[in-house]
């Protein structure tokens, strides 16, 4: 009798595939959810701009602004730009708005709080100047909202997120080139101003204290400026040693980190009586 190999027994057969999830091929449902309060919004724009600029920008240290890299734009460009960023601000950060406003005004008096142009100018530096723990600005959360700017009003978006506040001793004014030529006392840089209107009012000797954005190879005024008369340059110059040494900083620190100390100095000494 012949021996029959044995058969190699066949392989276990694969575990029955578990069935798919009814809820695997379905889409899921989206629902509105609850409303976000002022507080997540401003967190959600923080988010945004952080994703977009993860550090605030680098101080300028040249005295010729950087040009928008998306072209010209014209005065008019600017302002629909800022009106849309104005407009964002309030309707998206109204509470947060006022908050940074009042603390503008904390040492004013009632008159100054309804004075029209000091409003324009606490509202320049809520928008270009206030910055949270993390370095965002308004304009930044505006730049990271995804508005679909384009040409000319896309170039005045890159000069707004260049604005600064500048003090400038004036050296030289040609009324004709709308120009006006000095130097920032707080940076220790040579400046040039493009303006109708400054050139009309400003002497040489005189301070000009002003928020700019860039225009060409010069800086363009916008906002509110303050002027300070030459006599009082002495004053001035007592005033932001003080101030300093109050605040433990250094001069070029008081554009960025103490914007409305250094705006008050100024407005107090221009509006000072004369002794």
């Amino acid at each position: 009798m012949t021996d029959t190999p044995e058969q190699p027994a066949p392989p276990p057969a694969d575990p029955p595939a578990a069935p798919a999830s009814r809820t695997d091929s379905r889409r899921k449902r989206r629902g509105t959810g609850p409303f976000l309060t002022s507080e997540q919004e401003i967190a959600q724009a923080q988010a945004a701009a952080r994703a977009r600029t993860p550090a605030p920008a680098a101080p300028l240290t040249s005295e010729r602004p950087i040009t928008p890299k998306f072209g010209r734009y014209e005065r008019a460009d600017f302002q629909q730009v800022e009106n849309m960023l104005a407009s964002f601000a309030t309707r998206r950060f109204g509470p947060f708005v006022a908050q940074v406003m009042n603390g503008f005004f904390g040492g004013s008096t009632p008159a100054e709080k309804n004075n029209a142009d000091l409003r324009a100018a606490a509202q320049t530096f809520c928008l270009y100047g206030y910055r949270d723990p993390k370095g965002i600005r308004l304009v930044d959360m505006f730049a990271s909202a995804g508005l679909p700017l384009e040409g000319r009003q896309r170039a005045a978006l890159d000069a707004c997120l260049q604005a600064r506040l500048l003090l400038v001793a004036v050296e030289d004014v040609h009324v004709g080139k709308q120009r006006v030529r000095g130097k920032d006392v707080l940076r220790d840089e040579p400046v040039t101003l493009t303006d109708a209107n400054m050139p009309q009012v400003l002497r040489a000797g005189d301070r000009v204290l002003t928020w700019t954005i860039p225009w060409g190879t010069s800086w363009q005024p916008i906002g509110v400026g303050q002027r300070l008369e030459a006599r009082r340059a002495g004053v001035l110059d007592r005033g932001l040693e003080t101030l300093c040494d109050g605040l433990r900083a250094v001069r070029r620190e008081l554009p960025e980190r103490h914007g409305p100390n250094l705006f008050w100095l100024v407005h107090r000494i221009a509006n000072a009586p004369v002794g």
